[in-house]
């Protein structure tokens, strides 16, 4: 699941056949972004699916909670940071 801010995102994954839906979809069955779902209610389906989910964000606060709980989340920003220090070393 991504957040709504990376629609594209899960528009990409599924042109690769992985199974993705933005948070708009699996919590309110819409692809309407402009509509924003609070964290706490994204984190309350997130735990109801009990690790069978997995999300993927840019939000840093969320990202926190989601550590805090134990959900399964991926945050954008670890995965570049870890891809440039990666290409750092290898070029050292």
């Amino acid at each position: 699941m991504v957040d709504a801010m990376l629609y594209g995102l899960a528009k990409e994954l599924r042109e690769l056949g992985v199974e993705c839906e933005t948070a708009s979809k699996l919590i309110r069955g819409d692809e309407d972004s402009r509509v924003s779902i609070p964290d706490p209610d994204i984190l309350e389906y997130l735990m109801k699916m009990k690790g069978e989910v997995c999300l993927i964000t840019l939000d840093n606060e969320l990202a926190k909670y989601c550590k805090k709980f134990n959900v399964p989340c991926i945050r954008i920003q670890d995965l570049v940071i870890s891809y440039v220090m990666d290409a750092r070393i290898s070029t050292h």
